[in-house]
């Protein structure tokens, strides 16, 4: 099982036309993938005694007490990436194209004034509940499937309306940038954040790989060249299922919180490679996962009163 299948196929609906190959949710009882859901069970187990065996470096560990970066970095990488993507006429992603119409000029509007509000830090809890409801009203054009796949910007939205906008932000001018005051505040924020980007891998690990193997060869016959492991007598479909494995073994691996950082430090990495093949719609669209991994590394442990004290003194 290789990480890099989840950087040469993440996010096949960005580059193929989800709707001539709907999800096959009747494949969630099917031998492979109830075997891929057993072999991520055994990733996390796996995950979890290097957690507790391997003990970090100290140097390391220091890193979080800058957890009060988190909310710049989130607002950063979401905002410009709304503003990108309303420019392109997409709501979030590539594969959420947006009309001419009344509806989709709205969509794009609110989207691009919420990226100019979390950029600037202005009312910025104001625009992540407004950014959340912008989700659930865009289940109507397109589907909830295609707004579940985008569930990390609900992360990102949960995350700075609990921890705040932080120092660097108008909203910290006007003494509106810290925490919600609760002594839990800083801890739920990074576990909402880490939960809803868990979520989002292993969904769409399901959504565009192990439940939809069509929608998979049909990039692949795009793009030959992206099955690496063809020259070594792996086809398509095993290399679809070897992909989807992967990344669901990576989504369940951050679901259960364990080996956090060299997680988000690998997923950094081939994000960034696959900029390479995919170009500048792979950049906008994965912009948010950047400021989440960065985020993440920084302060992987909600329990830790390090990672605490500096989100709480965020602003």
């Amino acid at each position: 099982m290789r990480p890099v299948f989840i950087g040469i196929l993440a996010h096949v609906k960005w580059f193929t036309d989800p709707r001539q190959h709907p999800t096959q949710y009747d494949l969630l009882l099917s031998w492979p993938v109830i075997g891929a859901f057993a072999v991520a069970l055994a990733a996390a187990a796996v995950a979890y005694l290097i957690q507790h065996r391997v003990p970090e470096p100290k140097a390391i560990r220091s890193l979080e007490r800058y957890a009060r970066t988190g909310p710049l970095a989130l607002r950063i990488a979401l905002g410009v990436a709304l503003l990108a993507a309303a420019t392109a006429d997409w709501l979030f992603v590539p594969s959420l194209a947006l009309d001419h119409d009344a509806v989709g000029v709205t969509l794009r509007v609110v989207e691009a004034l919420c990226g100019v509000l979390l950029l600037v830090g202005l009312y910025a809890r104001y625009a992540a509940v407004v950014l959340a409801l912008l989700g659930v009203v865009a289940m109507v054009p397109f589907s909830v499937e295609s707004i579940l796949e985008q569930v990390h910007i609900l992360g990102i939205a949960v995350f700075l309306f609990i921890a705040g906008p932080g120092s660097v932000s108008l909203d910290a001018r006007r003494g509106a940038g810290g925490s919600l005051e609760r002594q839990d505040a800083p801890a739920a924020a990074i576990n909402l954040l880490r939960l809803a980007m868990g979520f989002g891998i292993g969904y769409g690990a399901l959504t565009e790989k192990l439940l939809n193997p069509p929608l998979a060869q049909a990039l692949l016959n795009q793009s030959p060249f992206l099955n690496i492991l063809r020259p070594f007598g792996v086809g398509d479909p095993v290399f679809i299922w070897l992909a989807g494995l992967t990344e669901l073994a990576v989504g369940v691996v951050i679901l259960s919180g364990q080996i956090t950082r060299p997680v988000m430090a690998t997923g950094f990495a081939l994000f960034t490679v696959t900029l390479i093949v995919f170009g500048l719609p792979e950049l906008i669209g994965h912009l948010p996962y950047y400021g989440i991994m960065l985020t993440l590394f920084i302060a992987p442990d909600a329990d830790s009163w390090q990672m605490r004290r500096s989100l709480r003194r965020a602003a």
